[in-house]
């Protein structure tokens, strides 16, 4: 691998305290580029070299490995760009944390869909990538259209409904890299200022604070991955520094020395318990990059 030409390249980057986790060694290439030029650059560069190669946001859903990543690691969190198009159009860059574009757009606005964002970490990006979303709706679909960065150049896809899923989405392959996208709002009747500060205090009362990545599993279909890991008595259950909350189930929290196998480890337990006593095949929605 060559070493790259750009002032936003990094050798030996820490990876730990760029995920919510704070979980994972250096990667042996770090490309964080601010613009959309740069990130096409970047991008070109990053796919002639050989060895592997990731894509990470906010860091807000992913388990990395302690031993690092012996690759090359190209983020999106330095792109920041947020521009009103007018009609309540707004383009929201992926480096963009979504709780400044709830507060900085949908609350100043007082658009319609604050409680399908509120409580969410990470980046735009991620949320996008990963459809994130509450009961009450999904990234995707205030989406209008997404700008990606494909092998064959930079592109925007229109947002129609069959391109995504629960916790998912069809127009992003996992090495494409999410510029950003046009969101489109409506003006809401209701106070979302109040809705806004209703999810929060809901979330800390209800969802536990420190080193996690959130919900560790999607709900199966019909049921809720916390109530089926509660039901199997593993709440509070505890491997090195991890341990399955013993406030929500779907949470394993690192309560300062966690290992990436301690979390790994707690994974497989509740995957395997849930499975052999519920007969449901639980499944990861945090990214474990091994």
């Amino acid at each position: 691998m060559r070493t790259p030409p750009f002032d936003f390249s990094r050798l030996d980057y820490p990876l730990a305290e760029c995920t919510l986790y704070n979980i994972g060694g250096p990667a042996k290439v770090a490309l964080l580029p601010r613009t959309d030029e740069e990130v096409e650059q970047a991008y070109q560069w990053m796919n002639a070299q050989p060895g592997k190669k990731l894509i990470i946001g906010g860091g807000s859903n992913v388990l990395i490995n302690d031993e690092g990543y012996d690759g090359i690691v190209l983020f999106t969190t330095q792109l920041l760009r947020m521009e009103d198009l007018g009609d309540h159009r707004f383009y929201v860059g992926s480096g963009c944390e979504l709780d400044d574009m709830v507060r900085q757009i949908m609350l100043k606005h007082n658009y319609d869909g604050v409680g399908g964002f509120t409580g969410i970490p990470g980046s735009v990006g991620g949320a996008i990538y990963m459809n994130a979303g509450t009961v009450k709706g999904s990234t995707c679909q205030w989406m209008e259209s997404v700008n990606v960065m494909k092998p064959a150049g930079r592109t925007t896809i229109p947002m129609t409904p069959e391109r995504y899923s629960y916790r998912g989405q069809t127009f992003c392959e996992p090495g494409d890299v999410i510029l950003g996208g046009t969101f489109q709002f409506t003006p809401a009747e209701a106070d979302q200022q109040a809705i806004y500060d209703r999810y929060k205090q809901r979330r800390l009362e209800k969802q536990p604070q420190g080193h996690s990545c959130g919900s560790v599993f999607k709900n199966p279909e019909g049921n809720h991955a916390g109530h089926l890991i509660e039901s199997c008595g593993l709440k509070g259950t505890r491997i090195g520094g991890a341990v399955i909350s013993p406030m929500h189930a779907n949470f394993i929290i690192n309560e300062g020395t966690a290992t990436f196998r301690d979390v790994l480890d707690l994974i497989a337990l509740a995957k395997k318990t849930v499975a052999k006593q519920h007969g449901v095949a639980l499944e990861e929605e945090v990214r474990v990059i091994d």
